[in-house]
């Protein structure tokens, strides 16, 4: 039982399960917040039996976070400090997502303690602290979404979809309340109301559902070919597939800083029968007529299932980058990438891909 009990496995499903059960709590104590913000009780229930099960829903919230935070930093697979769970953005491990995290953790926790010690405030100022509740709903379910390792399960997608809904539902119920004017307050919500869930659906179709989101959302490399012997997220072994000698890709390009401290980085996709994601990254300096490289990073994500490929810059050949990749099962590749143009917006090139040999 203690072995049990303290197996990396069992802090994972920890982690995943107290966090879609956090997520299923803010979701009603939001909906219930906005019921008793309109004043809203069943028929013949006392108006204090709603406030009250909005304030322990909320505390059930606080609870399990605290039990979701500290299997996640107990889990000994992924890198989470207790500094992670409460400073946004300071982690090694999907350091944007795992921010987003921690905001929310901030956010409610401002919220539930300004309702306890509503007695000592002024109205003005707990409402004004209340109001974040919203955003730290939001916030929570990106993070839960860009984190998490349930993302592309239907019934995760249709928790996702359930919560949405329903608090959406909610805040329109709320500004359509005693609407007799255009109110700016009722104009900026019902805008936010309805862009919520395209902008939602836009940015899951774009990043997390596709192939390879691990990698890009700033999974350490060691992580991922752990992950791919069998580590604790792992749910398939992934399979090989035959590598192109050559391809095109086409894709993005992002430039930020100047002088001595650029950052290139370039998100692409290969074209052909088997197509690849190809992520670039390039620290540098300007110069004149180019970029000089200091160093860098490439992932090559194959479709969904398969390894992914990995490493680092190792030089320069006629003006295309040099990179050895690993995919974590002692499988080494030799890549060429000839960047056509590597600045501000869209980008394309060249990869050729050639067998490095065996190793570690």
């Amino acid at each position: 039982m203690i072995a049990l009990v303290l197996s990396p496995k069992t802090y994972w499903y920890l982690t995943r399960g107290t966090g879609t059960v956090t997520m299923i709590l803010v979701t009603a104590s939001v909906v219930l917040g906005i019921a008793n913000s309109v004043r809203w009780s069943p028929d013949r229930t006392p108006r204090f039996v709603l406030q009250r099960l909005h304030r322990n829903v909320s505390l059930m919230v606080l609870v399990f976070l605290v039990i979701h935070i500290t299997a996640a930093v107990l889990d000994s697979f992924a890198p989470i400090r207790w500094l992670d769970a409460v400073v946004p953005f300071t982690a090694t491990y999907r350091p944007i997502w795992l921010g987003l995290g921690a905001v929310a953790f901030d956010l409610l926790l401002a919220v539930v303690v300004t309702s306890l010690l509503r007695a000592r405030l002024k109205f003005g100022s707990w409402k004004a602290v209340h109001w974040l509740s919203y955003g730290a709903w939001g916030v929570a379910i990106v993070h839960g979404i860009g984190v998490g390792s349930d993302a592309k399960q239907l019934w995760m997608l249709a928790l996702v979809c359930a919560s949405v809904l329903a608090v959406a539902a909610a805040a329109l119920w709320r500004v359509a309340r005693g609407w007799d004017a255009w109110e700016p307050g009722r104009v900026v919500m019902l805008a936010g109301v309805a862009s919520m869930p395209v902008a939602l659906v836009v940015w899951m179709l774009s990043g997390p559902l596709q192939a390879g989101w691990a990698a890009r959302a700033g999974t350490p490399v060691k992580l991922l070919a752990s992950a791919s012997k069998g580590g604790p997220s792992a749910v398939a072994t992934p399979v090989r597939l035959v590598l192109p000698a050559k391809a095109s890709f086409g894709g993005t390009s992002k430039v930020v800083g100047s002088g001595a401290n650029v950052v290139l980085t370039v998100n692409g996709k290969t074209t052909g029968a088997v197509p690849f994601d190809l992520l670039v990254t390039i620290n540098g300096s300007q110069q004149t007529g180019g970029l000089g490289v200091n160093s860098g990073t490439v992932v090559l994500t194959p479709p969904q299932g398969a390894a992914v490929y990995q490493g680092s810059v190792t030089g320069l050949q006629q003006g295309a980058l040099l990179a050895t990749l690993a995919d974590g099962q002692g499988d080494r590749i030799n890549v060429t990438i000839a960047l056509s143009a590597p600045v501000q917006g869209r980008s394309s090139g060249q990869i050729a891909i050639s067998d490095a040999g065996a190793g570690a």
